[in-house]
């Protein structure tokens, strides 16, 4: 007696789960339209075949629709796959990856800041170049990006970028601590203006920034020759970007040319100092590549100088052309920073008559206030006094 009280109570609760599953099911089919039936079907003909329990008889115009569906992405893929576009895009891509632009390349601080797309490039999958990081690029990176300027932000972009290549990407690498050869055993080639090349490195001032950057290249170029003895001599460059743009220090300053004559017109007094000197970095000047481009030719190494990537506002113009009101070209922060709706809806609006003046405000005054407004208002009317806390009204005022 108790079995059969225990397989009715199961017999009932299950079909209780499948009259709510049907329920479920058709108010699913009746939110969703046609669209849910059509989801049901094609899961249908998946079966392992016992389509007994099915309650959608028309499962057989499904396959049409799915063919003609398949037809139609087929012809498709057909005509994309005949249209050259594609092919000449793929060999363009494998041409470029093809190509290589130096076996070794070393990374000088500029190309981090101004030219950080070719650091890109050089990291994707199927490119060739050993990139080298000197330990005074990371130093200058470090230097440069405290602060909220423009060139923080790149020292900023290129730190991260160097953090998530190196270690996890075998062709980027760092500096090692013994990889340098010392600056005295440099032999500097021989400049044409000057008859001794160890005279001329003593005399001309050279930065240690600068020295610690040519004894990394130099060193990376003299073990690249020794170790393929029997192969082909790789070829080992020294990146740099020259003509860094929007920096203050590219621009030269200097008086316009003048007679002798006009220099007596000159005052005495000192001109004021640019403005764009007072927010610079002192460390800026790592960044230029200059110094670093003509060290490295008296040193024998190859340059390869890089062009600059454009600024955000040019790579990606307005309708406007990016002109503010002023007739100077906006800065990225300016363009970032959300425009000022101006509405009157809730805010305070300018009083038009007379009554509106003495009741605008966010504060009902009383008509004792109002009156006392009026009576300040009047030419006529005496200045009125406010008394301190606990003085008193003389009677004679």
């Amino acid at each position: 007696m108790a079995d059969a009280k225990i397989a009715m109570s199961r017999a009932l609760g299950a079909a209780f789960l499948n009259h709510q599953v049907e329920q479920l099911e058709k108010s699913i089919g009746n939110a969703h339209g046609p669209s849910s039936r059509n989801w049901r079907e094609r899961t249908s003909k998946y079966d392992s075949g016992n389509n007994s329990n099915s309650n959608h008889p028309t499962t057989k115009r499904v396959p049409k629709a799915v063919n003609k569906k398949r037809d139609g992405e087929y012809q498709l893929l057909s005509k994309d796959r005949d249209s050259p576009k594609p092919d000449q895009g793929s060999k363009r891509r494998s041409h470029e990856s093809k190509e290589k632009d130096a076996d070794i390349v070393i990374l000088d601080a500029s190309v981090l800041v101004h030219a950080l797309n070719y650091l890109k490039k050089w990291c994707k999958q199927g490119r060739e170049e050993v990139v080298i990081v000197p330990l005074e690029a990371l130093n200058t990176l470090d230097l440069l990006k405290k602060g909220t300027n423009s060139l923080a932000q790149r020292a900023r972009a290129a730190s991260r970028i160097l953090e998530a290549q190196v270690g996890n990407n075998p062709r980027i690498r760092v500096q090692r601590d013994e990889a340098f050869v010392p600056w005295n055993s440099i032999d500097f080639q021989l400049d044409p203006d000057s008859s001794d090349t160890k005279v001329a490195t003593q005399t001309t001032p050279s930065p240690e920034w600068v020295r610690r950057t040519i004894c990394c290249a130099r060193w990376e170029v003299e073990h690249a020759s020794s170790a393929s003895t029997a192969g082909p001599k790789p070829k080992v460059v020294l990146a740099v970007c020259t003509a860094a743009m929007g920096s203050p220090l590219n621009s030269i300053m200097k008086l316009p040319d003048a007679d002798a004559n006009m220099t007596a017109l000159l005052t005495p007094v000192p001109l004021p100092a640019p403005a764009h000197h007072a927010h610079s970095n002192k460390h800026e000047p790592r960044t230029m590549g200059s110094h670093v481009s003509h060290w490295a030719v008296k040193a024998g190494i190859t340059i390869m100088d890089v062009k600059p990537a454009p600024p955000p506002s040019q790579s990606t113009p307005k309708s406007n052309g990016s002109i503010g009101y002023s007739g100077h070209p906006r800065s990225s922060s300016e363009e970032d920073r959300p425009k000022r709706i101006i509405s009157n809806k809730g805010g305070r609006r300018p009083p038009t008559t007379e009554s509106d003046k003495l009741k605008g405000g966010l504060v009902e005054r009383s008509p004792a206030v109002l009156a006392m407004m009026e009576m300040v208002q009047r030419p006529d009317s005496k200045a009125v006094r406010v008394l301190a806390r606990g003085e008193k009204l003389d009677p004679d005022t």
